[in-house]
């Protein structure tokens, strides 16, 4: 288990996220307070299964005025909790949320045995704020070295410092780490 507190850097948002891991998956729960949007509270929990699969993301805005939760079944399928699908993002195995840099430990920890210099495409279901509107971003996670990754996914580019279980601490200098503890 791991607990930290990120700092974006542009515009001072904070990130407090709780990492969880054991026998039945990965957990990471956090709160995000962000001026952005005028200003917005996210809080959210991503469950991922034992082989590291997203399966379940609950995201609440502003304090619980927005509720929403996004089901996978593991093999590319997503769909609203209620039942409405998602086929704009059919093939994506992983969550990513534009407002922490938390989700992406979930590629990162599955890609972990990567040898350095190897990459691996990956396609995400991204989920924007404040809209919730979720689209497939096509991402790239290259191994640099046991605590370090090149992320990239269109023009935009970052090297992410990770700790052993692949939990982001910097995240390309756009959010860094605050605090940080391992229990």
């Amino acid at each position: 288990m791991a607990t930290i507190l990120w700092q974006d850097v542009e515009t001072g948002a904070l990130d407090r996220c709780r990492m969880e891991a054991g026998r039945d998956g990965l957990r990471l729960s956090g709160i995000v307070l962000t001026p952005a949007h005028g200003p917005l509270d996210v809080r959210y929990l991503v469950e991922a299964g034992p082989d590291g699969l997203t399966r379940r993301v609950e995201l609440e805005l502003d304090g619980g005025t927005t509720r929403r939760v996004l089901l996978a079944d593991g093999a590319g399928r997503w769909r609203w909790e209620g039942g409405q699908e998602l086929p704009e993002v059919a093939g994506s195995l992983d969550v990513d949320l534009t407002v922490t840099p938390a989700t992406n430990t979930l590629p990162i920890r599955r890609l972990a045995a990567l040898e350095a210099g190897q990459a691996a495409d990956l396609q995400m279901a991204w989920v924007q704020f404040p809209g919730l509107e979720v689209l497939a971003s096509a991402q790239r996670y290259q191994r640099l070295a046991a605590d370090r990754w090149h992320f990239s996914t269109g023009d935009f580019h970052a090297e992410l410092l990770v700790d052993p279980d692949g939990l982001v601490l910097d995240y390309g200098g756009l959010f860094r780490s605050l605090a940080y503890r391992r229990d």
